[in-house]
């Protein structure tokens, strides 16, 4: 019996079915998998922001001074939650009940509303959509949002599966 390493890498998408009134939607969103060039500039960012911290704390123990971290407004954190969605958001449209791509577009309130990490920010900020704001989160906290997924296993997912990464129903 023979294994092939590559069956355990990460897809370089995953499709996150959005989930409306607790039912999935049409509507999905394709996410920047861990191999992905904006997941990993992400994490580079990410990577930097908390070298600098670790830095800026070491630096007042060798002048023994007290380090005091950074306050954070609930404001900021909303904003640093919705930028970690952003920059791996690659793209959203709609499907038909089979999980192909329909060439609709996404309205908000009866108006056009194409993908932007703009428009992407804006309806993540809106509280009244905070849903998708946590589904989002908790999408690409999972290890498993990205496994890809082998042909045997293709047909459970609600929202079809992509040949470059997973997909699911979050």
């Amino acid at each position: 019996m023979s294994f092939d390493i590559s069956e355990i890498d990460s897809g370089d998408t995953a499709e996150m079915r959005v989930i409306a009134s607790g039912k999935p939607t049409n509507w999905i969103w394709v996410f920047a998998g861990p191999g992905h060039d904006r997941t990993i500039a992400q994490s580079n960012r990410l990577s930097l922001e908390a070298l600098h911290d670790q830095q800026a704390k070491e630096q007042a123990q060798v002048n023994r001074k007290k380090w005091h971290p950074r306050d954070e407004s609930i404001d900021e954190r909303i904003a640093a939650n919705v930028k970690l969605i952003t920059e791996r958001l690659l793209d959203w449209y709609l499907v038909d009940d089979k999980g192909e791509q329909l060439d609709e577009q996404i309205k908000l309130s009866g108006t056009s509303y194409p993908f932007s990490e703009e428009n992407a920010r804006k309806l993540l900020i809106d509280p009244r959509k905070w849903a998708l704001l946590q589904q989002s989160l908790e999408f690409l906290g999972d290890n498993d949002s990205f496994m890809q997924r082998s042909a045997a296993n293709s047909s459970t997912s609600q929202s079809g599966n992509s040949p470059s990464g997973g997909s699911k129903t979050a």
